[in-house]
């Protein structure tokens, strides 16, 4: 891939993960993230006129694209004192997360739980890569995309397939993945490898210790393609490429895979958790010595199961 020119377009998907449950044991309110993230959209907006943006938002429930709105979304009656380039995206990003919150109330409210902290972000991630690869079609000019997440909740064992798979899909398709975790305790290690495979940037933003999501956002996050040549930006130096299991949600060095979905157990189990597949097992019998002329052995489950070592990403 050629590089970057410093008069080259950029596209920027952001997608936003607004689960209520997260936030809600974050002491970063969400309205206040939100005001930082906006004012955050507009200095991206403001570098180049050329620049293109696509805001997604992700709940437990759904996943759902906040800007470009479609026509007649948009209410006239908002009251945003901006200037007229930026109101369009303002208004979109902040009815759009409310009319979302709206929806997933209810639910939200009747499991509260570890579950329901994660997001869909694996589905963000495929309606980004769409939208990218949409958008890229229908230029001739020059345009750099990457995808800006900013997350929540926590890890959900369960997206870790097509998490992955949209990984290495941006990967090929020359997509940058930078991972800005602003609230939820302890780091992602989903979206850790998802940086360090894109060449993105991941970063934690402590509130505790007094971080600004906003100056974070603006020194870390807002450089193009062209601007991060000359810029050392923070490193994914600890970046954990383990697997994590199916059942238990644990880290794993050595574990069992199965052979159908891929799926990662820590123990040997005889029917898959995620795609339901029984193995054939079968109840260890040793032969009598002497039947044709060979010593009979035991099959035990291992010998059923793939056992794959995870110290290095599984694709």
């Amino acid at each position: 891939m050629s590089e970057a020119l410093e008069s080259d377009a950029s596209l920027l998907v952001v997608v936003l993960d607004i689960n209520a449950s997260a936030w809600a044991r974050s002491p970063l309110a969400l309205d206040d993230a939100l005001q930082q993230i906006v004012i955050f959209i507009n200095a991206y907006l403001a570098l180049k006129p050329s620049n293109q943006l696509v805001v997604l938002a992700s709940t437990r429930q759904e996943c759902r694209t906040l800007y470009p709105a479609e026509p007649g979304s948009i209410s006239d009656s908002e009251d945003i004192r901006v200037y007229e380039q930026f109101r369009a995206a303002d208004v979109a990003i902040l009815s759009g997360v409310r009319s979302m919150l709206s929806d997933a109330s209810g639910l939200d409210i009747q499991t509260q739980n570890d579950e329901s902290e994660h997001s869909l972000i694996s589905r963000a991630l495929s309606k980004a890569l769409c939208h990218i690869n949409q958008m890229r079609s229908s230029t001739l000019d020059a345009l750099w995309p990457r995808v800006l997440i900013l997350s929540a909740g926590v890890d959900a064992a369960s997206e870790y397939i097509s998490l992955m798979n949209g990984i290495f899909a941006a990967q090929r398709m020359g997509v940058l993945i930078d991972v800005c975790k602003v609230a939820g305790a302890g780091d992602s290690v989903f979206l850790q490898q998802a940086a360090e495979i894109s060449g993105g940037v991941y970063l934690r933003v402590d509130v505790r210790a007094g971080w600004s999501l906003l100056q974070t956002l603006l020194f870390s996050f807002l450089a193009d393609h062209y601007t991060r040549e000359v810029l050392y930006l923070p490193g994914n130096e600890r970046t954990d490429f383990r697997a994590m299991c199916f059942c238990h949600k644990r880290v794993v060095d050595i574990g069992y895979v199965c052979s159908v979905c891929l799926s990662i157990f820590c123990q040997m189990a005889p029917v898959c958790s995620t795609c339901q597949t029984k193995f054939s097992i079968r109840s260890g019998r040793a032969e009598k010595p002497g039947t044709n002329g060979t010593q009979g052995t035991a099959r035990t489950i291992s010998q059923q199961l793939s056992t794959a070592s995870t110290t290095s990403t599984l694709v």
